[in-house]
C-alpha cells in the first residue's frame, strides 16, 4: 500500500458523510487553521437563516497556521479572526465568541455556556480532519437531547501529497502544510482508536467508544511506520 493510498483510506473514514439534520437551530464554528471553514460557516448560516452563530477558538496549535493562511500577524484569537472572515463572507447575524478555548473539549463546554436554550439541532463546522472527533466530543459534553451533525466536503480524497491536492475538492489544495496535515490525520486516528492512548473509554474518556474499520487501522499503522514529515 502506498502512502497516498493509506492516507486516502484514513481520510475516507474520517470524513465519511454524517447524518443530516432535519432542521438546523444553530451553528458552531470551531477554531482551526482554515479560513475556508469560516466562509463555509457564513454560507451555511445564511442558507439556514440563522440569527445567531457561535465561534469557539482561543489561541492554540492551529492559530499560527490560520494567521499564515490569512496573511496576518497579530495577537487575535481564532474566534476573532474567524469573525472577521464570516463578516467578509456576508453573515450579518449575531456572532457569539469563545476566545478562551484551546482544545475541543473546551470548545464544547464554552459553546454550551453561550448557546441559546432553544438550540436542539446544531450544525458543527470544523477542519474536515477534526470534524468526526469534534462531533463525538460535543455529544459527550452537551445534553443527550441535542442532535449534532457536521459539514464535510464530499468524497474528500488526496490526488497528491506534496503539494497537497484534492482533485474534485480543489478549494482545499494547499490548505495545510503537508507535515501539519499528516500530523492532524495521524493524531486523529490515535485519539479516536479506543486504546489507553486514545480518547475513548479505554483511555481519557473524552468520547464514547467507536469502532474503526480494520482496513483503516491497517492503513494507519502502515503510515506510522512510513517516513512522513509531521509537525504541529
Amino acid at each position: 500500500m502506498t502512502n497516498l493510498t493509506a492516507l486516502n483510506q484514513c481520510l475516507a473514514w474520517l470524513t465519511a458523510p454524517a447524518d443530516a439534520l432535519a432542521t438546523v437551530d444553530g451553528l458552531i464554528l470551531c477554531g482551526n487553521s482554515l479560513p475556508l471553514t469560516a466562509q463555509l460557516a457564513a454560507r451555511l448560516a445564511n442558507e439556514h437563516q440563522l440569527k445567531t452563530v457561535i465561534i469557539a477558538g482561543g489561541i492554540g496549535h492551529a492559530t499560527k497556521y490560520l494567521r499564515q493562511n490569512m496573511g496576518v500577524t497579530n495577537e487575535l484569537s481564532e474566534a476573532e479572526l474567524m469573525t472577521g472572515l464570516m463578516r467578509s463572507a456576508g453573515y450579518q447575524g449575531t456572532i457569539l465568541q469563545d476566545r478562551q478555548s484551546t482544545n475541543t473539549g473546551a470548545n464544547a463546554r464554552n459553546a454550551l455556556a453561550l448557546a441559546p436554550t432553544d438550540w436542539q439541532h446544531v450544525l458543527l463546522v470544523q477542519d474536515p480532519l477534526l470534524a468526526r472527533r469534534t462531533q463525538l466530543t460535543f455529544e459527550q459534553v452537551w445534553e443527550p437531547t441535542t442532535q449534532f451533525s457536521r459539514y464535510l466536503p464530499p468524497k474528500f480524497q488526496l490526488s497528491q501529497l506534496e503539494p497537497l491536492a484534492f482533485g474534485m475538492n480543489a478549494a482545499y489544495d494547499h490548505a495545510w502544510e503537508p507535515a501539519y496535515f499528516t500530523e492532524l490525520l495521524l493524531g486523529e486516528l490515535q485519539r479516536l482508536w479506543d486504546t489507553p492512548q486514545g480518547y475513548g473509554p479505554a483511555g481519557s474518556g473524552y468520547i464514547r467508544h467507536i469502532d474503526i474499520p480494520a482496513a483503516v487501522l491497517t492503513a494507519y499503522q502502515e503510515l506510522l511506520q512510513a517516513s512522513l514529515k509531521r509537525e504541529r
